[in-house]
């Protein structure tokens, strides 16, 4: 199996599951020499779950993959690969061998190089003639671009893939991640007692565990008919205040439930991600127009319900890291 973004902390979740189910797992890094082109930084965390004024509902992960990262955060059980974002060659020399390979892309909010990349990707999968591949784009997709380059170049991927490997599935959460709660902005809030989040207080969300996409991921792999898209959601729908209510149950002490608007979330992003990448990030929580409907809820045959809750995923986390 090879994997994008396998040093983020998306592309972690996913190798564990890979290498428990068994597999040879070899992680994209980026070659030595070659800078990446609009990449957010490694190792900070873009968050999402609001569907924006433009209609997609972005980013609900966190890290996404980077090529920045050099391989250092890479499983020691998985073999390092180095191949160029940009290069469809590079990339199918990666790919070369096989049984399947699993696609992220790293946030990028320039357009050339965001959509070279999704296209450099589709390519290197054809070249290489690929059996299998599962796509993993963070976020839930609208069906069609928006012109925001990090989700337009994920909607080229999406339906790009079909036409470039034998079988294809489109695996992503439903909402928002757990991880996102420990981010850098957000794990010394929580361990304060306060969740400073912009999404509505009586907005139930079924936040997924990475361990849950990445238990969706190896299942998806090993199917003998693989579905073409597979949504993961876990097993609470929580409102604010009951996220809430689940960290306090965690950590034994008070938490409250605080919605912040996007201006004050890029507040926080910004010491974290630049001003730019927190713009682009807390921008996707813009609500929608007044009398926009909402969108579609998902067929439920293709929903999976992870099985890890926001309590048992909380007790779990160490929530004094970098403190």
């Amino acid at each position: 199996m090879v994997v994008h973004g396998a040093t983020g902390t998306q592309g972690v979740a996913i190798v564990r599951a890979l290498l428990a189910a068994g597999h040879r797992v070899r992680g994209i890094v980026r070659p030595s020499g070659v800078r990446p082109s609009g990449v957010r930084p490694s190792g900070v965390r873009p968050s999402s779950g609001v569907r924006p004024s433009s209609g997609v509902r972005p980013s609900s992960g966190v890290r996404p993959p980077s090529t920045s990262d050099s391989g250092s955060r890479l499983h020691p059980d998985a073999e390092p690969v180095p191949a160029d974002l940009l290069d469809p060659g590079s990339l199918a020399a990666a790919y070369a061998g096989a049984d399947a390979v699993v696609v992220q892309l790293p946030l990028v909010f320039a357009a050339d190089p965001a959509l070279r990349q999704a296209e450099a990707v589709l390519a290197g999968l054809r070249k290489a003639r690929v059996g299998r591949a599962v796509f993993n784009p963070g976020s839930g997709l609208p069906p069609a671009p928006v012109g925001v380059p990090f989700v337009d170049a994920r909607v080229q991927v999406a339906a790009g893939l079909p036409g470039s490997v034998g079988a294809a599935t489109v695996v992503a959460p439903a909402r928002t991640y757990m991880e996102n709660l420990t981010a850098p902005w957000s794990a010394p809030m929580v361990r304060a007692g306060q969740v400073a989040y912009p999404l509505p207080r009586d907005l139930p969300v079924p936040w997924v565990a990475l361990d849950d996409l990445g238990t969706a991921v190896a299942a998806a792999i090993a199917s003998p008919a693989p579905p073409a898209l597979r949504i993961v959601a876990g097993p609470q729908a929580l409102t604010g205040d009951q996220v809430a209510a689940e960290l306090a149950a965690a950590l034994g002490h008070p938490v409250r439930w605080t919605t912040v608007d996007p201006g004050a979330y890029r507040e926080m992003l910004a010491p974290h991600l630049g001003e730019k990448a927190a713009g682009g990030i807390a921008g996707a929580y813009t609500p929608p127009p007044p009398g926009t409907p909402p969108p579609p809820a998902p067929d439920p045959s293709v929903v999976t319900v992870g099985a890890t809750s926001l309590r048992e995923w909380a007790a779990r986390q160490d929530w004094t890291a970098g403190a």
